[in-house]
């Protein structure tokens, strides 16, 4: 914002403020050039993606462990969890004026006249402000993230599927050597490595599963006639249940959980009031994507003027008599409705001052005092000697 704070002037000598555009004249007088703000309005959207893995013995589920409820398929998932709309003021590039200072200011006022940003000129940009060249434009993806139920579940979804998958299988042969008339029968044991099927490793899981409750069982129950401290008894069965955990993830699946924020911006112009205007697509398999692509629902924002400025606009349009010289030009900003629709039957509506769709008027070229709203451009506070 080109006003940072306050905008302080205590003059004792005449000046003038000529508000920059096409018809101004360059002026060869000495002054200082100034902005006032126009509202930008930012919309934040946070993204929940899910992503559901299916468990290697997703298929077993129900005959080993009777689990009905369980992930089987491979999907991803987007959801809107949170939206917040607020606003921050930027430059108004058609709002520029140049201060003239009259001749008879003093070197201590001229050099006291004016407290701006640390940018410095008018024309600069805003610190910790992003620049403006479109009206709606996607600002950043600030973080991804990463959430879950369980925090060591992503990079190491089923860890314990690793375990050994093959078997020593023996099997006994027979030969039978004839020498005339006599037979002799050789047994010969055969070794051999097979690997386990799916089924196999399936319910070797679920016999683990079953030992590890009978244990806590016989942990809690003091089975084993041991008298462990509470410390150590919580250890314990807190271990056996992560371990439970870990072997039911194989049948039941795990679901990993990423929080996505996006930034919008819009700029509210006078000839887009009460017109629904899009901002993103938004789709449940894809997330948050561009306006051409496809599929998606549309996700538009609508500014609503309520009218605190319109008999203000309508009294200074009657005016006839135009003043040589100006003060301060300043702001009076409108009160609009903001909404935000999601889909046909998710809205977020917010109210809030719009600086561009208010009335800009000016102070008298008299002595004063004044303090600007660094969000608005509008008075503050005025002293008049």
């Amino acid at each position: 914002m080109i006003i940072l704070g306050w905008l302080s002037i205590s003059a004792s000598g005449q000046i003038n403020v000529v508000r920059i555009d096409d018809t101004a004249f360059p002026t060869t007088g000495e002054g200082i050039f100034y902005s006032l703000p126009r509202t930008v309005i930012k919309i934040e959207v946070t993204i929940e993606r899910t992503e559901n893995y299916k468990g290697h013995y997703a298929d077993f589920a129900l005959r080993y462990l009777g689990l009905k409820n369980i992930i089987s398929l491979n999907t991803v998932d987007f959801r809107i969890s949170g939206v917040n709309i607020t606003t921050y003021p930027e430059p108004d590039p058609e709002q520029y004026y140049f201060i003239e200072l009259g001749e008879k200011l003093s070197k201590n006022e001229k050099s006291g006249l004016l407290n701006l940003s640390n940018s410095g000129v008018i024309l600069g940009t805003l610190l910790d402000v992003p620049d403006t060249v479109s009206e709606m434009l996607r600002m950043m993806k600030s973080e991804e993230a990463l959430a879950s139920d369980d925090k060591d579940v992503f990079g190491e979804l089923f860890r314990y599927s690793a375990d050994i998958s093959v078997f020593e299988k023996i099997d006994t042969i027979i030969r039978k050597i004839n020498i005339d008339t006599l037979t002799i029968e050789r047994q010969v044991l055969k070794r051999t490595m097979v690997e386990k099927s799916p089924e196999q490793k399936a319910r070797e899981a679920a016999d683990f599963i079953s030992k590890i409750k009978e244990n806590r069982f016989n942990l809690i129950s003091g089975f084993q006639e041991v008298n462990y401290n509470k410390e150590t008894l919580e250890y314990m069965d807190i271990q056996l249940k992560n371990l439970e955990k870990e072997y039911l993830k194989l049948f039941t699946g795990v679901s990993v959980r990423r929080t996505l924020h996006y930034t919008f911006k819009y700029i509210p112009v006078s000839n887009q009031i009460n017109t629904e205007i899009p901002i993103f697509k938004f789709s449940k398999a894809k997330g948050i994507i561009d306006l051409d692509e496809s599929p998606g629902k549309i996700t538009t924002i609508r500014v609503q003027r309520v009218g605190n400025t319109n008999s203000l606009s309508g009294y200074l349009s009657k005016a006839t008599k135009e003043a040589k010289t100006h003060g301060f030009y300043y702001r009076i900003p409108e009160l609009a409705r903001v909404t935000l629709k999601l889909d046909d039957n998710t809205q977020e509506e917010s109210q809030c001052l719009i600086s561009q769709l208010g009335v800009v008027t000016y102070l008298p070229a008299a002595k004063w005092k004044v303090q600007f709203h660094k969000e608005t451009g509008g008075i503050r506070s005025l002293m008049i000697e």
